[in-house]
């Protein structure tokens, strides 16, 4: 049985509020795939609670498993086969456009005081998983080349314990393309109750990491539950990266000129 169909099945035995948010599903299902739980219930004008209990009661686990459904159902279609100069085409364009949207996206003054913290903070952790998580390591790596003192490790349970260890001369951000990672979003919780200052990046608006963070960055991607770790998401994160290296090179070249001279000689020898 489709989604759609499920939804109708139960229709008479929803409450009021639960009828509303399945009746904003069934007239938009092609967008809901790209939406939060939170997204969901604004666009609908419901709470998130009554969007979880409208999933659980038409047979799902969760927010994430319906999607998944969804997106299931979308893509049952067998995709036309393209040639190789069509793919690179194409490839190439949704590179370009993602690049252009979040430069539209993002907000000129939070990338002014997020660069203002990460300088005045004694320590930057930069917390992600999956994806994300790759994008948190290459930002160590481009800050630390410029003496940024930064760090991220890969397992959540390590990342539970650094942002345990925060306080408030530091900064943890958080990169999650939903917004609604659960390690991330705990992990984060821990560094703020430590008195740390939250900068997040992610291409969900109203989303949980949103709500935790001091400082919000926001990417353009549209990641359905079938395209995770996608690379077009993690070109967009790694742009917002980029976008802050340079700025802080910008404000510190002296300091970031010498470190990144000092760095490199430190692995001149590696290379033939």
């Amino acid at each position: 049985m489709s989604t759609t169909l499920k939804i109708k099945s139960y229709y008479n035995s929803l409450t009021k509020t639960e009828k509303k948010a399945a009746d904003y599903i069934v007239g938009n299902r092609n967008d809901i795939i790209y939406c939060s739980v939170t997204e969901l219930a604004d666009k609908a004008d419901v709470g998130e609670t009554t969007v979880l209990r409208l999933c659980r009661k038409i047979g799902f686990t969760g927010f994430q498993d319906f999607k998944l459904a969804l997106a299931q159902e979308t893509v049952m279609m067998t995709a036309p086969v393209e040639s190789e100069q069509s793919i690179i085409s194409k490839t190439a364009a949704r590179h370009l456009k993602i690049l252009e949207e979040s430069r539209q996206l993002l907000d000129e003054e939070q990338v002014e005081k997020a660069v203002q913290i990460m300088l005045s903070s004694k320590n930057n952790f930069f917390f992600g998983v999956g994806s994300s998580g790759l994008t948190a390591l290459q930002a160590v790596n481009v800050f630390t080349r410029i003496g940024i003192i930064c760090d991220s490790k890969q397992d959540s349970h390590f990342q539970a314990i650094s942002a345990s260890l925060l306080d408030e001369d530091d900064c943890a951000i958080g990169i999650s393309v939903s917004g609604s990672t659960k390690d991330t979003i705990r992990n984060l919780e821990i560094a703020k109750k430590a008195g740390a200052k939250i900068i997040c990046i992610t291409s969900n608006r109203k989303s949980p990491i949103t709500k935790l963070a001091d400082i919000v960055l926001l990417t353009s991607s549209k990641e359905g539950p079938l395209e995770g770790s996608s690379i077009v998401s993690q070109i967009a994160q790694l742009s917002v990266i980029d976008i802050l290296h340079s700025a802080i090179m910008n404000k510190r070249e002296d300091m970031a000129q010498t470190v990144r001279k000092v760095t490199a000689k430190a692995v001149s020898d590696k290379m033939y």
